[in-house]
């Protein structure tokens, strides 16, 4: 069986000898290509990842979270400079309307026009063309934050963002694993021994050791499986035992920590029932990072140890927007039609962004104060054990699409998750036979496997919902109600 700490990612091309391990997956590229063409976007993971520091940041699969924030960073700041410079332009035109007679809002719109589109320009083509390409992206060369408090923060969350534990503030504790669009669980009688025969007794962490080393004899390409830990964020001061607060909440004042022990994971598994509770994650990561699914598994045996329930829930991480991928549509230079639509675009913006340069500029102003303001409102709330440590914003899930771009996604998903489920069947029958059990009951629910690659039957609830499919938004699968059977 192999657990490993955490998801490593799974570069295309293998480093040089002595090198670190490259995050060379386009969903990589196309994030920080994100941060400066949507600048809406970057604002969001500056304001909600970077400016949290005492907040969880939502685990991002197949992507370098740092750099992809280094970026926003980058952007942020650059539209910050810009502000600067149209409102200058403002009050010179406000200033000088009075002796010019109005010429000087025509000029003082042309060149605001002008510097729109130099931004434009250069960002599509200095910038994106030029640093986030296939063949010259390299994470290693991603701007430096601008202050040393930020850059201790992306550097913290670097590392968090390679741990065990998952911290939620969402209803579903599974944030930033994407869409959940199944979910199922069902009840074993572990007590009743084949004819014949005894049961032999077993624990709840053979079972999830069987089922990890089955799974993981597939060998799916991109596939990884690790224990991870998840809890909600407002639990942590009060809702969790001493012992695992003492492990994922080391310094009050500070965000959760990334990593506990096996130790912890193993006692917890074994209780089954607290606030923080163990699962198996079963993570499949395909093209180039822009379809990740992931199976998150829990077995829990009842005190009476007749009796396993098992739960398992799906998430999809769908491709990108198509939007953030023209990246790898872009020339060099632009061409004379590329040109002109640019600047048209940025004729367009310049009123809009003439008005919102003031109000930009003073909110960017009275930014640090309003952050200082959160964090006396946070640490009141910390002293009343009243604040909530989880994640409720994913950059990827905001960056996804939630549909497919090629057919042939929407079939690979089909592949990681059944796949993926008719094995955690066929392990969950043999360990019952290894131990005697009367696996009768569960092998007749094996005949009622229908197309979702799941199975129902007696004491088994399955709850689904729909994911789109093709480029046009519409629903492959018309949303359907939650079944019980």
């Amino acid at each position: 069986m192999r657990t490993p700490a955490h998801f490593p990612p799974l570069p295309q091309s293998a480093p040089s000898e002595g090198a670190p391990p490259p995050f060379t997956y386009d969903v990589t590229r196309y994030l920080c290509a994100a941060m400066h063409t949507d600048i809406g976007l970057a604002r969001k993971a500056v304001a909600r990842i970077v400016h949290e520091p005492r907040r969880a940041a939502a685990s991002s699969p197949g992507v370098d979270l740092g750099c992809v924030l280094r970026h926003a960073l980058a952007a942020r700041g650059r539209q910050q400079r810009r502000d600067v410079v149209l409102l200058l332009l403002l009050l010179v035109v406000v200033v000088t309307l009075p002796f010019t007679f109005g010429g000087s809002l025509l000029l003082g719109l042309l060149a605001a026009w002008v510097i729109v589109a130099a931004e434009l320009l250069s960002v599509h083509y200095r910038v994106v063309s030029r640093q986030l390409k296939r063949e010259n992206f390299d994470p290693r060369q991603a701007p430096r934050p601008p202050t040393a408090m930020e850059a201790a923060r992306i550097e913290a969350i670097e590392l968090r963002d390679r741990g065990n534990v998952v911290v939620s503030s969402r209803f579903e504790p599974f944030v930033g694993h994407g869409l959940t669009y199944s979910t199922w669980s069902f009840a074993l009688n572990t007590g009743r021994p084949e004819t014949g025969k005894q049961v032999i007794p077993f624990t709840v962490h053979e079972l999830n050791a069987h089922i990890s080393a089955r799974v993981g004899a597939l060998k799916l390409p991109g596939m990884d499986i690790a224990d991870v830990l998840l809890v909600n964020g407002a639990d942590l001061l009060i809702g969790i035992d001493d012992r695992t607060r003492a492990e994922v909440l080391r310094n009050r004042a500070g965000p959760p920590g990334a990593q506990v022990s096996d130790a912890l994971l193993r006692d917890l598994r074994e209780d089954g029932k607290g606030r923080a509770r163990p699962y198996l994650a079963i993570r499949v990561a395909g093209w180039s990072g822009e379809l990740v699914s992931t199976l998150l598994l829990r077995c829990a045996l009842l005190p009476d140890r007749d009796m396993a329930f098992i739960e398992g829930t799906n998430c999809l991480l769908a491709p990108v927007r198509e939007r953030y991928r023209t990246v790898d549509v872009l020339l060099d230079s632009p061409t004379f039609r590329q040109w002109c639509r640019l600047v048209g675009e940025a004729a367009l913006r310049t009123p809009i962004l003439l008005v919102r340069a003031p109000f930009a500029v003073v909110g960017d102003l009275f930014a640090p104060l309003a952050q200082r303001r959160e964090q006396r409102r946070q640490e009141r709330r910390i002293r009343l054990r009243s604040f909530d440590y989880g994640a409720e914003f994913s950059l990827r899930e905001e960056a996804s699409d939630q549909l497919y771009h090629r057919y042939f996604q929407s079939l690979d998903r089909e592949l990681y998750a059944k796949t993926i489920e008719h094995r955690v069947l066929d392990a969950l029958v043999e360990f019952l036979e290894n131990h005697n059990i009367d696996s009768s009951d569960l092998i007749q629910r094996q005949t009622t496997i229908y197309n979702s690659g799941l199975f129902a039957g007696r004491d088994i609830s399955i709850t689904r919902s729909a994911v789109r499919a093709g480029g046009g938004g519409q629903w492959n699968n018309p949303p359907q109600p939650a079944k019980q059977r």
